[in-house]
């Protein structure tokens, strides 16, 4: 016959990392001595201990063996929240047909911890510095955490993202916080400037601060002034010695170095393109191609201090960047590639403006480039400031050598992209080329006359 349990309490309570004890009473209502096994079932088996685990109980309803459980959860944020459902079975030694089994709850109660440390990845600079807020759920809860950041002093600009974070339970999630001076400095003593960062847990009372400093630096520094006036007396002394060996100077321009990108943050049918500023730059290349798509198209910047720009009328689709510096004339090696998927732009219909007749070609003459063409450049026909550019660029491209150069408006084809507004483009392009490489070939032939030239394809 099967025994008779009978467990002390059908609910239990505890915290993650403490325990919780109970019994089960075994009856043995046979007739002859029986030897059982008392196991947990369920997901608490794993952290529960029977004591003893084997019992030999008398026949008669008299007659009893009582057995421990321990319940210990593990502490947070391993451990599971809430109702959790258990049983005890005890099973014969002899028959494993003769068995029995009660079932009962161990409630694991929420617990919620949290570790919040800044750390500075460029706590120092003359301009501006980075820093970075680690929060780590060592609780079993997810935890929403707002975050603020100020100084008493008043002397510093802040950019916090994101402000408010979502930190699951048993994650660490970073926040990212730059720190600029309002007033830079041009020589002296690196100043520390000393801020706070405040955090507060949603729906409950917990809160803390974290103490942080920027250390302000000279724009001009001791060391450079000392190095610029060597710099200054080899060039002297190189030029006379020059001079005295009837020779002449060829003074050339660096290509700049790569520049890194900072971040890509993806809008709808477009992206927002963010890099860290070159000091040898007097403007930027951007470099853009769609994964799995032949081809790329680029932009440029004409402003040093420009950091970002916005790419529009992208397709659904992850999309690559590269961002290079130019010195002048002089075009660097482009940075790292970072690639971001582009969700699609929401379609708003609007009057399609009537074509404006340039000097690129009659208005509203149909035309689409043929084969692979290259496309030295774009110029908006509202731009009177720069009215004679595009042949300005034709007239340097065939005083280059380049054959087949041709002017057409933006709105008599949909290979070419119209500008802000709807306000047509005169682009300046050869088309007619057989394929991809001597595309290629032919734009990076002419570069140093149209830095910005880009090869597609087109009609066949």
């Amino acid at each position: 016959m099967d025994p008779v349990l009978v467990l002390a309490q059908g609910t239990l309570a505890t915290d993650p990392g403490g325990q919780v004890r109970t019994r089960v009473t075994v009856r043995n209502v046979g007739d002859i001595v029986a030897q059982y096994r008392v196991e947990v079932l369920g997901e608490a088996a794993r952290w529960s201990t029977v004591v003893p685990q084997h019992v030999s109980v008398l026949p008669g309803e008299s007659e009893e063996q009582t057995v421990e459980i321990v319940f210990r959860p593990p502490p947070a944020p391993a451990a599971p929240v809430g109702t959790i459902p258990f049983g005890v079975r005890c099973v014969s030694l002899e028959n494993r047909d003769v068995a029995a089994v009660v079932e009962g709850d161990v409630v694991v109660s929420p617990v919620q911890g949290l570790d919040v440390r800044l750390r500075g990845d460029g706590p120092k600079g003359a301009r501006a510095g980075r820093f970075r807020i680690e929060l780590r759920n060592t609780g079993t809860t997810d935890l929403s955490v707002s975050l603020e950041v100020a100084d008493a002093a008043e002397l510093l600009r802040f950019v916090l993202a994101p402000q408010v974070v979502e930190v699951p339970a048993g994650r660490t999630v970073p926040a990212y916080l730059g720190v600029q001076a309002r007033n830079p400095r041009l020589f002296g003593k690196p100043v520390p400037h000393a801020f706070t960062v405040t955090y507060r847990v949603s729906r409950s009372d917990r809160a803390g601060e974290l103490p942080g400093t920027f250390e302000q630096r000279a724009v001009v520094r001791k060391g450079w002034v000392v190095l610029a006036l060597l710099l200054v007396v080899a060039g002297v002394l190189g030029y006379l010695w020059l001079r005295g060996q009837g020779g002449t100077v060829d003074l050339r321009t660096g290509r700049p170095p790569p520049v890194e990108i900072e971040s890509l943050e993806a809008v709808p049918g477009g992206v927002r393109v963010v890099w860290l500023r070159s000091p040898y730059a007097s403007g930027y290349g951007i470099q853009e191609w769609t994964k799995g798509v032949t081809g790329t198209s680029s932009n440029g910047v004409d402003d040093p201090d420009q950091t970002s720009f916005l790419w529009d009328g992208l397709t659904e689709a992850e999309h690559c960047f590269q961002v290079r510096a130019v010195a002048g004339e002089v075009p660097g090696a482009f940075g790292a590639e970072e690639c971001v998927a582009v969700p699609s732009a929401e379609v708003t219909p609007t009057a399609t403006p009537e074509p404006t007749p340039t000097a690129a070609g009659p208005a509203g003459t149909p035309f689409e480039p043929q084969g692979w063409y290259v496309r030295w450049g774009n110029f908006p026909q509202d731009d009177t400031a720069n009215a004679g550019a595009a042949d300005a660029l034709v007239a340097a491209l065939q005083a280059a050598g380049a054959l087949g150069v041709q002017l057409k408006s933006s709105a008599d084809s949909a290979a070419f992209l119209e500008g802000p507004n709807g306000v047509p483009n005169t682009v300046v392009f050869t088309d007619g080329l057989p394929d991809e490489p001597t595309a290629k070939a032919q734009c990076e032939t002419f570069r140093s006359v149209a830095a910005q030239c880009i090869w597609q394809q087109g009609a066949s």
